[in-house]
């Protein structure tokens, strides 16, 4: 299995938010987050717990049949032009 090809696919579908109090992990296709400080960190790391937990969503909420449309999504927001803030 070629992990190094899989992770850059989940960074498309999902992208972690590094805060004060942990982090958390954030569906590109949709609002679905996963928060890294709620799992028990006794039974094994949080945020590989949390990532299992995100890629779980992502598979099942955006099977093969949304994948296209999800992608093209992220890709769409990724390429949007930035507005400039007012003052």
């Amino acid at each position: 299995m070629d992990t190094g090809r899989h992770s850059v696919l989940f960074n498309y579908m999902y992208r972690i938010v590094r805060q004060k109090n942990g982090l958390t992990l954030v569906c590109r296709a949709c609002l679905h987050k996963v928060r890294a400080q709620d799992f028990d960190g006794n039974i094994g790391n949080r945020r590989t717990l949390a990532a299992h937990a995100m890629l779980k969503h992502v598979h099942a909420e955006h099977s093969r049949e949304t994948h296209v449309r999800a992608m093209a999504m992220v890709m769409e927001r990724q390429n949007a032009p930035q507005h400039a803030s007012r003052c």
